[in-house]
């Protein structure tokens, strides 16, 4: 038996990937990996050439025009564009080499690897890589400003604090911080100030006995500096973009300046004073940089939509359009490329055995698979069907989604949906964990929704999952579990319909298996059977907890014959609104009056209707025989006699039943 895991190179689906890129990551390792395994997709390409060429022509075209904005859905890798763009300009040695020149060598446009060397020469940088949302020293109430300037600090070696870091300053540009250090650690035997001074509960303190043993006449107790220090050190965006440069000069070889900060849109959003704080700053190092100082941030949103969504009446946000000339929108079509590249690419031999597969059954593997959307999902074709196999294309799509829903869903972890990774990682796992295993499964086996349910199960809140771990205790239909779970995944799935026969598509087995479709409907009746699914306007769905009480109290309800009866004459008289009526020769209208069971519920009329409800079978025909005998003596009634069998009976219960809930 041929496996899944022989059409791919050696150790190409084992290796470690992982799931959340985070940009403050320092680690050369795992920078390298993270260069060395970027996509580098042509429209990727372009957005970065037309940032690097508007970067490295500055020196010559000084200009405030310095802020990017890398905008795209969760899973398009706008954070891992804004990294590898800061480790690209900033150009650190990873692992013996820079990390333009290993960027460089993944160019397929020439014009990539020359401005990546034009700036490397000409334009030396500082990077401040940082992601706004994880940063572990912000507090709540901060200010981006305020958020920038200690990343600042951090990253040029001073304290994080800013009333520390003040001192420093101040010392070091009066040439005694070496003194004040040596003093420090004199005072202090066996602390270092580099590790101490960013324990604040305890620096400032010591900081200040320290200046107290150097000053004492200006300092005349040990707690007289930190007295005076505390909150001094306030920081507007004008003061950051020019101690930015102060400290730049003071600190480092690079003379510009780069910060790249992740979630920045996320951070902002839907609050004016934190939009118009980002508005002054990337001001502020427009203004006082000239080109020296730069910053690109992500998010989810364009600026435009973001800045839409605030009061209109705060016009002058719209100026924080102009300050981001640069506007990076990564798309969700270059997710299949990339996963397909990062994960699934095959060995030749591999390719051509898939190829060879799927031409003897794609007609079959077309129609059993077919799914119906609101959205164009992609073609399936050899080339998709190849670069992305045990996975047809439609799935990338169905993954992005609905760990997009599970993402701004609740209960779902932090990082649900949190890079461009999630996706490849998931693309890995369908083949190598444990849950799956689709590697060691033979060739022409497909990955299923089901599977990708058994990797996110843990993002899903548990009430659903325990109801959909129950199902196996309350029935043995085969299909039944798989089929609940396809339905939950799809729930989170917004474009995708939750039909039976989507389900049977997404639950496809293999290349050339027969449809499963006879299977998913068994399963789904069943299921509503035992009210384990449900089928609304929307499709199917699992239950909520609210839906189970609901029924269950709605089940408990027991209509007397009475209640049946009046609930059937209400809907009659529903059928006489407007009054039924005929125009005889343009002459006269006759109207039709309405009796039920000989009891009149709409009297007033010309011609009587009058409906008798009887129990199908003999009291039914006794009832025909005495109306057709009435009808002979009452010539102005028409008698309509119903026969109530099982269904209309149950019908009438629910509707009951209904209207007791409502």
């Amino acid at each position: 038996m041929t496996k899944i895991k022989e059409l791919f190179p050696a150790g190409k689906i084992e290796r470690r990937i992982e799931e959340v890129i985070k940009v403050d990551q320092t680690d050369e390792q795992i920078i390298r990996e993270e260069i060395d395994e970027y996509i580098l997709t042509k429209a990727i390409e372009r957005h970065y050439i037309e940032v690097l060429d508007r970067y490295a022509e500055t020196p010559n075209k000084p200009h405030e025009g310095v802020g990017i904005w890398v905008s795209g859905f969760f899973g398009s890798g706008k954070s891992s564009f804004a990294k590898i763009l800061g480790l690209a300009i900033a150009n650190p040695d990873v692992e013996g080499q820079s990390a333009a020149k290993r960027f460089a060598e993944k160019a397929s446009d020439p014009k990539l690897p020359v401005f990546l060397t034009q700036i490397a020469e000409q334009i030396p940088t500082q990077g401040v890589i940082f992601d706004v949302s994880t940063d572990r020293g912000i507090r709540g109430n901060q200010t981006l400003t305020e958020i920038m300037y200690r990343a600042l600090l951090d990253r040029l070696g001073y304290a994080r604090t800013p009333d520390l870091a003040e001192l420093e300053i101040t010392l070091e540009e009066e040439g005694r911080l070496d003194a004040f250090v040596n003093a420090y650690e004199r005072l202090y035997p066996g602390k270092v100030w580099s590790t101490q001074r960013n324990k604040v509960a305890l620096a400032m303190s010591e900081a200040s006995a320290v200046m107290h043993e150097l000053e004492p006449k200006t300092y005349p107790s040990a707690d007289s500096w930190s007295n005076a220090a505390r909150e001094r050190a306030d920081m507007s965006p004008g003061r950051l973009a020019q101690r930015a440069l102060e400290l730049l000069g003071r600190r480092s070889k690079a003379k510009h300046l780069i910060f790249v900060i992740d979630e920045v849109g996320q951070f902002v959003a839907r609050d004016i004073q934190k939009m118009l704080d980002l508005q002054g700053i990337v001001q502020s190092l427009g203004r006082v940089g000239r080109g020296r100082l730069w910053l690109a941030v992500t998010s989810q949103e364009k600026l435009n939509e973001l800045v839409g969504g605030l009061d209109e009446t705060k016009i002058e946000l719209a100026r924080l359009m102009d300050r981001f000339p640069l506007q990076v929108h990564l798309e969700q079509s270059d997710i299949s490329e990339v996963t397909s590249r990062r994960v699934l690419s095959k060995t030749s031999a591999g390719e051509q055995q898939l190829k060879a597969v799927f031409n003897t059954h794609r007609h079959r593997l077309a129609e059993n698979t077919r799914v119906t959307a609101d959205i164009r999902l992609p073609e399936l074709d050899t080339d998709s069907f190849t670069a992305l196999y045990p996975l047809l294309p439609y799935q990338i799509e169905l993954i992005i989604q609905a760990v997009s829903g599970l993402r701004t869903h609740g209960g779902a972890t932090k990082h649900v949906g949190g890079a461009n990774r999630t996706i490849i990682k998931l693309a890995q796992q369908l083949l190598i964990n444990p849950a799956v295993n689709l590697a060691e499964q033979p060739q022409g086996t497909l990955a299923r929704i089901d599977h990708i349910y058994d990797l996110i199960e843990n993002n899903i809140g548990s009430e659903l999952r325990a109801k959909i771990d129950s199902i196996p205790q309350q029935t043995d239909h085969p299909f039944a579990q798989c089929v609940a779970k396809a339905i939950c995944v799809l729930q989170f799935v917004k474009s995708i319909h939750r039909t039976a026969e989507n389900v049977a598509a997404t639950l496809h087995p293999a290349v050339d298996a027969d449809s499963v479709a006879a299977q998913v409907k068994d399963a789904l009746a069943e299921l509503e059977r035992r009210h384990l699914v449900r089928l609304g306007t929307d499709g199917y769905r699992i239950p909520t907890p609210s839906e189970d009480d609901w029924e269950r109290q709605r089940e408990g309800l027991k209509p007397a014959q009475g209640d049946v009866a009046r609930a059937q004459r209400e809907v009659l008289k529903e059928f006489w609104q407007p009054q039924p009526s005929h125009l005889l020769f343009d002459t006269k209208h006759f109207r039709a009056s309405l009796f039920v069971n000989d009891k009149p519920e709409i009297p007033d009329g010309d011609l009587a209707v009058n409906v008798r409800f009887a129990t199908a079978g003999r009291e039914f025909t006794e009832n025909v025989e005495d109306a057709r005998r009435r009808s002979r003596q009452e010539r102005k009634t028409i008698f309509w006699v119903v026969a109530v069998d099982d269904a209309l009976d149950r019908e009438s219960v629910e509707y009951v039943r209904s209207k007791e809930m409502l």
